[in-house]
């Protein structure tokens, strides 16, 4: 019996994440659920706010709960890496492993 193969989808944010654009990605992201393996490119993110940050760190968390897979895949941009870095949230164990395809 051959494996089952899990369904992927990638969201790619631009520009800014934040308070603004909220529920446009929030409505992105719960779509994004109905695949096993959720991607979320934000390396083109030019500029982000608590809200957006809570954002990811809610759907990481629905993932998990959903026994679903939730990745960043890209580079985090130096201005988010900047904006948590004085927070105790690292939006680095999100990365995709490397070497783990995308698929």
């Amino acid at each position: 019996m051959a494996a089952k193969k899990t369904e992927s989808v990638t969201i790619k944010w631009h520009g800014t994440a934040g308070i603004e654009q909220a529920h446009a990605l929030r409505d992105e992201l719960l779509a994004a659920f109905k695949n096993n393996k959720i991607l979320l490119d934000i390396s083109e993110v030019e500029d982000i706010d608590i809200t957006g940050v809570q954002l990811i760190v809610s759907a990481k968390k629905e993932a998990q709960k959903s026994n679903k897979e939730f990745f960043i895949i890209g580079k985090i941009p130096d201005v988010i890496v900047e904006f948590i870095s004085a927070s105790s949230i690292s939006l680095e164990e999100y990365a995709l492993p490397e070497g783990e395809e995308i698929g």
